[in-house]
């Protein structure tokens, strides 16, 4: 359920004494009880990191509310393994590598997935989002990361600031500016398609990026993403982008709708690529975008046609 106490109180609200603790998901067993993560023998030691959180994820991915039993060893055995993320040596990765990709967006989901399965005060909504975002965190390598932390100063670190933010999209706190020392030098508009946010408008699945794949993981998750959430009404003469492409809409070029469109268009199936080339053929179309749902899956899963796919590209 997580550990409260020792780590400093966030801000959780507009009113300057909303605050409270951070809850601390991997502090099952101390630190002379565990094996490190990466020796001080090791070769590759951002491969080995990188590795050890996509295990770490995928061991996340397989639980549901349905296994939380602690008698069953897949979930001891987990608990277990998130407590090395502490021993993590995340000072070596090199932040613009594509390692650093993999292994910060698995981190990011793990923890999500985690907090979502062991919300002791139940699934977040519109009025505690906020804090179950910037709250429930991991330590790891001897800092303590949010889910907001890792995804805002992380994952989106150089990337466009968001614009009329509202739940479920949370910010992390001013006071955790000092976290962008681990921004990620990538910024790509995709991470807004792969990012999975445990709101219901979204589907279940994320991926579980790995170094070998990652170029074609992040496709095939644009794809399986946009697919569920573009939308067209050829009778309104309207397309509806998911939410995220409006929140951050500074991604897509200057916050231009028909441009984020444009990119977006590459990764539909043939039949509405068409559709929506037709509309911008007439000149009457109008670009809109749909409303989160305010409400949170109990857990996420892992997206398997990726895996199917991205072994047959390997072999």
């Amino acid at each position: 359920t997580g550990n409260v106490g020792k780590w400093e109180s966030v801000k959780v609200g507009k009113k300057s004494k909303a605050k409270k603790q951070r809850r601390i998901f991997n502090g099952r067993k101390m630190a002379f009880d565990f094996k490190e993560v990466v020796g001080t023998d090791e070769g590759n030691v951002e491969q080995s990191i990188a590795s050890y959180v996509e295990g770490l994820l995928r061991k996340a991915l397989s639980l549901s509310p349905d296994s939380l039993n602690a008698a069953e060893s897949c979930y001891v055995d987990f608990l277990d393994e998130v407590s090395r993320l502490r021993s993590l040596p995340i000072h070596k990765v090199d932040l613009t590598s594509k390692e650093a990709v993999c292994i910060f967006v698995n981190l990011y989901h793990c923890l999500l997935q985690h907090a979502l399965l062991f919300a002791v005060d139940g699934l977040p909504e519109k009025r505690s989002v906020t804090s179950f975002k910037r709250c429930s965190c991991y330590e790891i390598g001897g800092d303590i990361f949010s889910i907001a932390e890792l995804e805002c100063c992380v994952i989106r670190g150089k990337m466009s600031r968001p614009i009329h933010i509202k739940p479920p999209f949370v910010e992390a706190p001013k006071k955790s500016a000092s976290y962008l020392q681990y921004a990620l030098f990538a910024t790509d508009y995709r991470v807004n398609f792969v990012l999975n946010n445990g709101d219901m408008s979204y589907p279940s699945e994320v991926s579980v990026l790995s170094c070998e794949t990652i170029d074609k993981q992040i496709d095939i998750a644009s794809s399986s993403f946009l697919r569920d959430q573009v939308k067209i009404d050829v009778r309104k003469r309207a397309v509806f982008l998911p939410k995220v492409c409006d929140v951050y809409r500074n991604d897509f070029g200057m916050g231009d709708g028909r441009v984020c469109l444009s990119l977006v268009l590459k990764y539909l199936d043939d039949g509405d690529q068409l559709r929506i080339e037709q509309l911008l053929e007439s000149g009457v179309m109008s670009v809109k975008f749909r409303p989160a749902q305010e409400r949170f899956r109990t857990n996420l899963t892992i997206l398997r046609a990726e895996d199917s796919k991205c072994e047959e590209e390997v072999e």
